[in-house]
């Protein structure tokens, strides 16, 4: 009974905002029926309420995900492994490879710290390059 009377309060307050012919007052209209639904669908006691809230508990079964069958034949490389034309070229390195979030970020660091942190990023690259360029390989092959 409260739930029945909360709904004519709302349906007659949303009434009232749609007749005001403006825009806003008609989104904030519909977005307060659908609250109010939202709300009524989560708590309320009835039959009816608790239908959808079972409809909407139903688990689904999802298929089954297997691995792509090319990605995973090639031995993962050893982590840091020295890699000499990363060391050489540093940033512009993860830039020919085609990853430019690394080469950004460590051509930041080395101008923000003044030049001062291109040895580290140089070192990084050295020893990451190969691991960085196995993971964006198999994250550009993956589905999420």
């Amino acid at each position: 009974m409260v739930w029945a009377i909360a709904w004519v309060i709302v349906l007659a307050a949303a009434l009232g905002l749609w007749l005001l012919k403006i825009t806003f007052w008609r989104v904030t209209a519909l977005g307060m029926v659908a609250t109010f639904a939202f709300l009524w669908t989560g708590y309320a006691p009835g039959r009816v309420a608790r239908r959808i809230r079972g409809m909407l508990a139903r688990e689904v079964p999802l298929p089954a995900r297997g691995d792509p069958p090319d990605l995973y034949y090639r031995p993962s490389p050893a982590q840091l492994k020295w890699n000499w034309a990363a060391l050489i070229l540093g940033p512009l390195w993860y830039l020919i490879q085609g990853l430019w979030v690394h080469a950004v970020i460590l051509a930041t660091l080395v101008f923000v710290s003044g030049g001062l942190l291109a040895p580290l990023v140089w070192l990084y690259a050295a020893l990451k390059a190969d691991e960085d360029l196995l993971e964006f390989r198999i994250a550009r092959k993956n589905v999420y």
